[in-house]
């Protein structure tokens, strides 16, 4: 199911929801319907009190952590490379996940019988709070549930080719709020949730 179409169900819900309380009497408030894809830093902003951080620092550990990539991940990457790295800038969003982006997540085995827990694509994730409803359809998950995501741990993959169709960032950073609050941490990295 496109974004598109589901927003406007999701729309047509929250509508049908608010004429039932209104037959039945009750107070009736529309809740503002918020889709991923379509997110900017002033939403996040207003609905979290998301700032920007411009500091490199939260990152320095990752920056200056000693990492080692095996040969065989480094001939992987160069294989990947050398067939598709000179398409990347005009491949579509659905041929460059499919060339080049799902071969290296493929590289992590995320599914685990044990834990009850896999990766899937295209799902539909929903935050509701009593003031909004933040919506869409994330390319990649990982999650509890082996046949159907039920609890989604991870979900930040994201292609734009550029700023100008829209900035990838705040989408992400939407996506990693809803984890956060569906997962019930109060923090994550140098993110803190605010109020919602």
């Amino acid at each position: 199911m496109s974004e598109e179409i589901e927003l406007k169900l999701l729309k047509e819900i929250e509508e049908l929801k608010q004429e039932i309380k209104a037959l039945k009497g009750e107070q009736t408030e529309s809740l503002p319907i918020y889709n991923y894809s379509k997110m900017d830093f002033k939403d996040l902003e207003r609905l979290f009190s998301v700032k920007k951080n411009f500091s490199d620092e939260p990152f320095q550990d990752w920056f200056n952590y000693d990492i080692e990539i095996s040969d065989n991940d480094i001939e992987f990457l160069k294989i990947l490379l050398s067939k598709y790295g000179k398409f990347i800038k005009s491949y579509k969003k659905e041929t460059l996940k499919a060339n080049f982006i799902i071969p290296i997540i493929k590289k992590v085995d995320f599914l685990s019988i044990e834990h009850e827990i896999s990766n899937f694509y295209e799902e539909v994730i929903t935050y509701q709070t009593g003031r909004f409803i933040l919506s869409g359809v994330t390319d990649f998950v990982v999650s509890k549930g082996l046949e159907f995501s039920k609890k989604p741990y991870f979900f930040i993959q994201e292609f734009k080719k550029s700023k100008e169709n829209s900035d990838p960032e705040p989408q992400l950073v939407a996506e990693l709020i809803t984890g956060i609050t569906l997962n019930n941490f109060k923090t994550i990295t140098n993110i803190d949730k605010g109020k919602n």
